[in-house]
């Protein structure tokens, strides 16, 4: 299945409009072909004629749901017509990446949407996803899981800057998925007899060259009136001049999209590896923070494994201890640590993973409990991976590492299968332009000196 994300956080750019009939042509033209709402608008539905009141269930409940193996297809898409499913929204879909919602809660929150795809991969031939007008959980879902990214460009007066963000949003947010996810500019509302139009699409020739693709969505009265009509302009207008232009797109995908291998990275529908858990009481000094996926830092959204940072010489030279190398003396630790936690000063950010220091200068790590191979690295081992393992806990219920460090601020990340990223449950963070960053935890001082000390869940910019 190939996967295409239509994307734009500019309103009226014809995204939706795009997405619709582009599914519609691929259809008639016989692909089996799935059409995902992923804005909370739930415009799709609307556009291809589908009540609201039909719709059971949503793409946002499929995301959500916790199977036992592949979903149902059937209990969650809607037939349109023929070689055409939708996966329809709702306006509850919003409050899904809210900070608080359930998705954010989600260890896998921005892979629900490739795991699902990936489950009913051999069901289709494409995969149009209309995404939300914002840059969230959704949207990241989204881009995940995409081959291909079209951007409509409205060839009006806003629009050339709008273009250039939205670029650069998105290029910046793929790097945090370690590859590269082609991206093309479409020219929508073209109006040949008006000049702006012309140079607006001139000018994105000019500063896309390699972006731009060689046609565009004129401006037809016959697409207004199809959405009107709840309809596809296959339906309402075949062989217009506006159902050529999809034509073209779509011949295009056809040639550039051979296959799809973006859900080839999501591999067979295992449910062992979707850890779900309960949302963590939210601490009133975060109750404003979004979630640490939805963050934005150089102009990213969403913090993903990438390739290791060198400790920065500040971080090196942080006061430290060498993890202690007895399993018996760590699981003590661990047990005194829980005893203490009314003296922690800790901020866990999700289901109580994270990380908890005591002023006696415990630290427990704590991460969900899984198979892969997973330890810690920080300015306390020497960033070495490997050193600091984290374990099963006694009850089985998460994996831990207990060690000891020096009263201050200390820097870390964690190791997952040889890949280090950021501890998503842990929200203090010392962030760095162009890489990945770095995990905080402080230790309190056990004396009256720690006054002047900042406080240990201060953001640290």
């Amino acid at each position: 299945m190939r996967v295409i994300a239509i994307v734009n956080q500019k309103g009226g750019c014809g995204k939706t409009t795009t997405a619709v009939n582009l599914a519609a042509v691929l259809a008639r033209d016989g692909g089996r072909t799935l059409l995902v709402d992923m804005d909370p608008q739930s415009h799709c539905a609307a556009g291809l004629g589908v009540p609201d009141q039909t719709l059971d269930r949503t793409i946002g409940e499929a995301m959500l749901a916790d199977h036992d193996g592949p979903p149902d297809m059937e209990d969650f898409l809607w037939e349109v017509g023929r070689n055409l499913k939708l996966a329809p929204s709702s306006v509850a879909l919003a409050a899904l990446e809210a900070p608080n919602g359930p998705l954010a809660a989600r260890h896998d929150r921005d892979r629900r949407l490739g795991r699902l795809l990936a489950a009913w991969r051999d069901g289709f031939d494409w995969c149009i996803i209309d995404c939300p007008p914002t840059i969230g959980l959704l949207t990241f879902n989204a881009l995940r899981a995409s081959d291909l990214v079209l951007v409509p460009v409205e060839t009006g007066y806003f629009s050339l800057k709008g273009a250039e963000r939205q670029i650069e949003t998105i290029e910046a947010v793929v790097r945090r998925f370690g590859r590269d996810i082609p991206f093309r500019l479409l020219p929508t509302l073209v109006n040949d007899s008006r000049a702006l139009s012309r140079d607006v699409v001139a000018s994105l020739a000019k500063r896309f060259p390699e972006a731009l693709l060689p046609f565009s969505v004129r401006e037809h009265e016959e697409l207004r009136d199809a959405a009107s009509y709840g309809q596809a302009i296959t339906e309402f207008a075949p062989g217009s001049a506006a159902e050529s232009d999809f034509n073209a797109l779509a011949a295009w995908l056809g040639e550039f999209l051979v296959e799809g291998r973006a859900l080839a990275d999501f591999g067979g529908f295992d449910p062992p590896l979707i850890e779900t858990f309960q949302p963590a009481a939210t601490s009133p000094a975060l109750a404003s923070e979004p979630p640490a996926a939805v963050r934005f830092s150089d102009g990213a959204g969403l913090l993903m494994p990438a390739a290791s940072l060198a400790p920065s010489a500040s971080l090196a030279s942080s006061a430290s201890l060498a993890p202690a190398p007895v399993q018996d003396r760590a699981t003590e630790l661990a047990a005194r640590l829980r005893g203490l936690n009314d003296r922690a000063r800790s901020v866990p950010a999700g289901g109580g993973f994270g990380v908890r220091a005591t002023r006696e200068g415990v630290v427990l790590f704590m991460q969900p409990l899984s198979a892969r191979e997973t330890s810690v690295v920080g300015d306390f081992n020497g960033w070495i991976p490997g050193l600091t393992p984290l374990r099963p806990s006694a009850d089985r219920t998460r994996l831990e590492a207990v060690i000891e460090l020096a009263p201050g601020r200390h820097a870390y990340r964690i190791v997952v299968d040889g890949t280090e990223t950021l501890d998503e449950f842990n929200l203090h963070r010392l962030e760095s332009s162009g890489a990945i960053g770095a995990n905080l935890v402080e230790v309190p001082v056990p004396s009256d000196a720690r006054a002047g000390a900042p406080a240990y869940g201060e953001r640290t910019r």
